[in-house]
């Protein structure tokens, strides 16, 4: 009798278990998946399409049990985009912000050209300089990179471009619409970069990393031989060139240089 009655109360709460089990998982299962996407481009929407329809088929899963991960891993199959945020909001949605990387550099290699975002993350390979965004990503030469996709390139010589690339951005907004190239040549002395600017003329900067925002911003906006100095037909040859000397920074321009 005493075994008939302890089988019972074991069945009872095994049965309870399962009843409270049951009810929690219709609770807490995702019922709805709210994603947010912020693109540029053609491709930036039709990728994200395929994200939201992806992502769509996480409802049904136990927003508990659910990993993050799992959503990371389905928005990290796109190069090109970035999860922003990923939240659950319990007991059934969870919430998905995703935007467009910005593709910005490009470097030669023997796949074809890498291609960079604005902050440096490689994205992948492509077989011209054509942006996603029209038209193309600014090539840089002569640098020496490691680059392993999905990871921010770590480089001094990169981050020196990235400060002097923001000062461009500031001052001239969409600045691949002028810059077509950024070089990097070591020199005995002091090393330079050799940025090619789409009109034709060049801007020399002498020993980037020093003083590398300050001396972008003089090759720029210097009022008597920056850039946006020269009139359109002084911008179509010449270089102008910038030098920092104890502190001081030093700008000409000279219409013979190629």
């Amino acid at each position: 009798m005493k075994l008939r009655v302890f089988l019972t109360t074991i069945i009872s709460l095994l049965l309870l278990a399962a009843v409270v089990a049951a009810g929690l998982n219709a609770i807490f299962t995702i019922n709805v998946v709210n994603a947010e996407f912020s693109v540029a481009s053609a491709e930036g929407e039709r990728e994200a399409a395929e994200i939201k329809e992806k992502l769509d088929r996480l409802v049904g899963k136990s927003t508990t049990f659910l990993d993050e991960e799992e959503v990371s891993s389905i928005i990290a199959a796109y190069p090109c985009m970035k999860a922003d945020r990923i939240a659950k909001h319990y007991p059934s949605a969870i919430e998905v912000s995703v935007s467009e990387r910005n593709e910005t550099f490009a470097v030669l290699t023997e796949r074809g050209y890498a291609v960079l975002d604005e902050d440096g993350t490689y994205l992948y390979n492509k077989d011209s300089l054509i942006n996603r965004k029209g038209g193309e990503n600014v090539l840089l030469t002569g640098f020496s990179f490691s680059l392993a996709q999905g990871e921010r390139l770590e480089d001094e010589k990169f981050s020196t471009v990235l400060s002097m690339y923001g000062v461009f951005l500031d001052v001239l907004h969409e600045a691949r619409a002028n810059v077509i190239s950024i070089a990097y040549h070591a020199g005995l002395v002091s090393d330079t970069f050799l940025i090619q600017m789409r009109e034709g003329i060049r801007i020399e900067i002498v020993s980037p990393s020093d003083m590398a925002e300050e001396k972008a911003r003089a090759a720029l906006t210097d009022e008597t031989y920056g850039y946006l100095a020269r009139s359109d037909g002084e911008r179509l040859s010449g270089c102008i060139t910038v030098v920092g000397a104890e502190g001081k920074i030093l700008v000409d321009y000279d219409v013979s240089r190629n």
